[in-house]
């Protein structure tokens, strides 16, 4: 009786393990991100004179170092726009 409760034990903890792994570093996620919200608002900034041309470059690299700081190589990025519904990450 005590083998099979240790056996049993064992296989749930490694099947937990295996799945958060999976998820982890195999799965594939979904985020969203406003890129138009995001690039009106760098465009209004622009011409009305706030942002200059350096901050415009300097913000749009920011927003890419971001991405690739905050989402892994298994991670799709789609627009806003195109999302119906959904429980997704918004960026």
């Amino acid at each position: 009786m005590k083998n099979l409760l240790v056996s049993i034990v064992a296989s749930a903890v490694i099947t937990i393990c295996l799945i958060w792994g999976y998820d982890q570093n195999f799965a594939v996620k979904i985020a969203v991100i406003d890129m138009d919200g995001y690039v009106s608002r760098l465009k209004a900034d622009y011409t009305q004179g706030k942002l200059s041309k350096e901050a415009l470059d300097d913000d749009l690299q920011r927003l890419s170092r971001q991405i690739q700081e905050k989402y892994s190589s298994n991670t799709v990025l789609i627009l806003k726009e195109v999302v119906v519904s959904g429980n997704v990450a918004n960026f």
